[in-house]
């Protein structure tokens, strides 16, 4: 059976992980309106994911104010690629069973 890193595979967690992985950093506000995640479930979720270090999470100034950037992690990076392979995985296992049976059937 394969087993998931609990940390990452959450959904909310995964989405925002997910944005990371594809964008490498964006503010609180941008992971917020890319995930349609309100802003106490991202709080939490981004520090139980800053407390796994898979995430960093650091105060810039900006022309627009003072912003929360968030950016993936080298272990964040790493740790999503071998949870999307588990699940490529599972998917392609999936696949080959369906092809087995229209053979078969």
């Amino acid at each position: 059976m394969v087993e998931f890193d609990e940390n990452i595979f959450n959904p909310k967690r995964f989405v925002i992980l997910t944005l990371l992985y594809l964008f490498k950093e964006l503010t609180e506000g941008e992971l917020a309106r890319a995930s349609n995640i309100g802003w106490g479930s991202l709080s939490t979720h981004l520090r139980r994911l800053e407390d796994g270090d898979y995430i960093k999470r650091k105060k810039v100034i900006t022309p627009k104010g003072i912003r929360t950037v968030v950016k993936i992690t080298e272990k964040g990076y790493i740790t999503y690629q071998k949870e999307v392979e588990k699940l490529d995985g599972i998917l392609q296992s999936v696949k080959y069973q369906d092809l087995i049976k229209k053979e078969d059937g």
